[in-house]
């Protein structure tokens, strides 16, 4: 597969582990009540990720290694994405609202956290699409306070 989107962002030999871990698909999710810095990492290999929603107020919600909503600023320290020969696509249609998080914090407390946000992805897809009256967000290693971007 011809790769459509290539980030390399940084080269990694190794990933520390500090705290909690987050691997596989779904990766992400809030903060919690833990003070402890943590590691989010997603690690796709050969993989299609595909979140759809249609239909007025409908969401598509995709979060790989990603905070999103409300979540303590100082949770999270590393936020990694690797993808290679992978399908990473999420849309909505008909009035939905598709918001695609790659190794993002998306809300206010994420405007103020230091992280490191590594997108490593090679021969794979990134969509994020809209169609008929929908709309999208993508952020990619990014933080913003737009959760839904109405």
């Amino acid at each position: 597969m011809k790769a459509i989107v290539t980030i390399a962002l940084a080269a990694m030999s190794s990933l520390a582990l500090a705290g909690g871990s987050d691997f596989g698909g779904g990766g992400g999710g809030g903060g919690g009540g833990s003070s402890n810095p943590s590691t989010q990492t997603t690690v796709l290999l050969n993989t299609a990720v595909i979140n759809t929603s249609n239909g007025q107020g409908s969401a598509a919600q995709q979060n790989l290694a990603s905070n999103v909503g409300t979540f303590t600023s100082s949770n999270t320290e590393d936020q990694t994405v690797s993808a290679t020969n992978s399908l990473i696509k999420n849309e909505s249609m008909f009035g939905g609202q598709a918001t695609q998080n790659i190794a993002s914090n998306v809300g206010s407390p994420g405007l103020y956290t230091t992280t490191h946000q590594i997108a490593l992805i090679t021969n794979s897809a990134v969509i994020n699409h809209a169609g008929w009256g929908a709309s999208a967000a993508q952020n990619i290693s990014s933080n913003t306070n737009c959760i839904t971007c109405d």
